[in-house]
């Protein structure tokens, strides 16, 4: 279990650079028309207004969310031909999650506003692309190093069987 741990913090180190990258070269334009980066919005989380601060701070949580993939990736018995799906909607529910914990608070509650505003629209598909990066940083490393055998029952059928599979001659039981 530690090493699936390890594995998606690992991932979650790669999918926070990622998605620290993605938007840090986006840029949202303003009511004004300025144009300013996603990335600062997170960097107010811990009071300042600096990019470094923020890809900081994304970097730390994608860590943490990643660990928390690997944990969730053993307790459930995922398989690895199936990690690539399941981190896609994980991504996809942290960026919901996302919206309500980064949001200032008359938004946060109001996500359909997003829709009427031009510049959070573009905020909100900034912060899916984002969060689309880091399921594919976690899918890719959980498809390529994961667990083969991802549930203990499986693992019971097989050696139930004996391990190896027939190749239709009698065996010694059998004749």
């Amino acid at each position: 279990m530690k090493s699936r741990i390890a594995l998606g913090a690992g991932a979650g180190l790669a999918g926070g650079l990622i998605a620290a990258f993605i938007l840090w070269i986006l840029g949202i334009k303003g009511h004004e028309g300025q144009i300013a980066s996603p990335i600062t919005l997170l960097s107010h989380l811990v009071g300042s207004s600096n990019l470094a601060a923020g890809g900081l701070v994304l970097i730390v949580v994608g860590t943490a969310v990643g660990a928390l993939f690997g944990v969730l990736y053993t307790a459930i018995g995922l398989r690895r031909e199936s990690a690539a799906w399941w981190a896609t909607l994980y991504g996809i529910v942290w960026w919901i999650v996302g919206w309500f914990a980064v949001m200032p608070p008359p938004l946060r509650l109001a996500p359909w506003e997003a829709v009427k505003a031009p510049a959070l629209f573009q905020l909100a598909v900034a912060g899916l692309l984002a969060c689309l990066g880091f399921g594919t940083a976690l899918a890719g490393a959980f498809t390529l190093f994961g667990h083969v055998e991802g549930s203990t029952s499986e693992a019971r059928l097989r050696a139930a069987r004996g391990g190896m599979p027939s190749n239709g001659a009698l065996s010694a039981g059998r004749r």
